[in-house]
């Protein structure tokens, strides 16, 4: 049988031999040489480039809207689109009838038609909790809605989910023509209720949008029997977009469609109430009637909403800086690493790794500006061939090929990955098979290779929860893991600038491995 030492048994081993001068190297004399085993460590270079994110996958409740110019990166805009959905067999109430007979009443509207109708965009509050926004709370801005059109109808069922990349391509799926409402606004209202639970901007409609309605809803009721049904053949749903200001992101929690009807006021009966003195609305002794806002129909998790972001072109000066890496979300650029693993594999091929460690320093944040990004607080170590899947599929970390670390922003300003080494091992020994298996290993499939696997640092959304055992020790457990979608960034030390053939701001990979066979 071999016998492995780690080098904490052979310190121990060592001093034990130390203490008797005639017996200091038995241990060692009657041990075959090939069983000899002792740790090192040692550090190889890693290149480190800026590389365009031009699209992410967004499996996200938040919707985003604005725009927000920064001196570092130019700016962005946010807009989306979102469905609106209906309650199972939704209906209005009916026109008011009086039946002498039996002295009984039905209905309620006083006629059958809309008061007025409004989109209503609601958010947060900005608190210490929670963030409503981001940027300028009083910067003018203006929000225009259209809706959607038969293309959009057609692409939703027929293209995937094409509709959760950010680089969805908007113009298809709504007529600029066909404007529905649009109004002004800033992420701060002093004319809402302080105690109101939420903000909110409302965009008139025309009214008549609110009779069609009306009107399908009398006559085809069907169309109303579930969300599927109500967005083919009520509404498609709505583009919304800001077309004016430049300094704020409204994080949008939901869009509700309002409608306002007058109503009789009725007694247990259904009968309508007489007025007992005059008001604007009437005089005494006629019906009593009064103005009722509908909460009719609204995006919810169910139906589809996708996010678009557009980046100038700023962020290609970014790309091209090669003495610094750059992370910006939403969807800008990642910082992608070249991992030697050719340069690993020939030094410790016949080493056993124990630990891999990757440090990713930040720069501090230098801006004069009383508003600027954070950073992010959490990033994920992915190779770029898995990240389509891993998003898609709603993956987790696994510590396998896949890791996610907090900003250690109060002590070192770093992202520290203490063990990638499965990350390593796995990459080397399918490089291994797949150079086996091609029969043939050219050039074009090494420049293949190298690229899909970089790994690219992704800023990343991590819910957990909390699990307590029998013991009462809590456990954070991951269930799950999103593209981070709200403004912050990062500069990294690294880049691929070279001096005298040299990486001139080189990544160090520090690597402790054992090795067996020592003298």
């Amino acid at each position: 049988m071999r016998l492995k030492f780690t080098g904490f048994a052979l310190l121990t081993l060592l001093i034990f031999f130390s203490c008797d001068d005639t017996t200091d190297k038995i241990g060692w004399e009657i041990m075959p040489q090939e069983d000899m085993v002792a740790t090192y460590s040692t550090t190889f270079d890693v290149m480190s480039e800026t590389v365009k994110a031009d699209s992410v996958y967004a499996r996200s409740m938040t919707a985003y809207l604005g725009r927000y110019s920064d001196p570092e990166f130019g700016y962005y805009d946010a807009s989306f689109i979102t469905e609106m959905t209906t309650a199972e067999n939704y209906t209005f109430p009916e026109i008011y009838r009086y039946d002498p007979t039996t002295k009984r009443g039905t209905g309620r509207m006083v006629e059958d038609s809309c008061e007025d109708i409004f989109l209503r965009i609601s958010y947060s509050k900005n608190t210490n909790n929670t963030k409503g926004f981001f940027g300028d709370s009083v910067t003018a801005c203006r929000v225009s809605a259209y809706e959607l059109n038969g293309q959009w109808l057609a692409d939703r069922k027929s293209n995937g989910r094409f509709y959760r990349y950010t680089n969805i391509n908007v113009d298809k799926y709504y007529n600029k023509e066909d404007l529905v409402g649009s109004t002004a606004y800033t992420a701060h209202d002093y004319s809402q209720n302080s105690t109101d639970a939420e903000s909110y901007i409302d965009i008139k409609l025309d009214p008549e949008r609110g009779n069609q309605i009306l009107k399908l809803n009398r006559e085809h009721p069907e169309y109303f029997i579930d969300g599927e049904t109500f967005t083919n053949h009520v509404i498609p749903g709505y583009y919304l977009k800001s077309d004016y200001g430049d300094g704020t992101i409204i994080y949008v929690n939901r869009v509700i469609l309002y409608m306002g009807l007058n109503l009789y006021a009725t007694d247990s009966l259904g009968v309508a109430l007489k007025k007992k003195v005059t008001d604007a609305k009437g005089e005494a002794g006629s019906d009593s009637t009064y103005y009722a806002v509908q909460y009719v129909f609204s995006s919810t998790p169910e139906v589809i909403q996708a996010n678009k972001f557009t980046h100038s072109e700023k962020l290609q000066e970014k790309i091209a800086d090669e003495n610094n890496t750059y992370i910006k979300s939403p969807a800008g650029v990642f910082t992608a690493l070249t991992i030697p693993y050719d340069e690993i594999y020939q030094k410790l091929g016949k080493d056993t790794l124990n630990s891999v460690k990757l440090t990713l320093t930040n720069y501090p944040d230098e801006s004069i500006y009383d508003i600027g990004m954070e950073n992010p607080s959490k990033v994920l170590l992915i190779r770029k061939k898995d990240m389509k899947e891993f998003f898609e599929t709603n993956s987790l970390p696994d510590n396998q090929t896949t890791f996610y670390v907090e900003h250690n922003a109060t002590e070192s300003n770093k992202y520290i990955f203490n063990n990638i080494s499965n990350l390593v091992k796995i990459t080397i020994a399918e490089k291994l098979r797949e150079k086996a298996a091609s029969g043939r290993w050219t050039t074009e499939h090494e420049a293949k290779w190298v690229e899909d696997n970089k790994v690219l640092v992704v800023p990343v959304v991590v819910d957990t929860y909390s699990q307590t055992n029998s013991y009462g020790t809590a456990t954070s457990i991951v269930v799950g893991t999103t593209h981070d979608l709200k403004p912050c960034y990062a500069r990294l030390v690294g880049g691929k600038a070279m001096t005298n053939g040299k990486l001139k701001n080189p990544i160090k990979l520090e690597v402790t491995y054992t090795r067996f066979g020592v003298q």
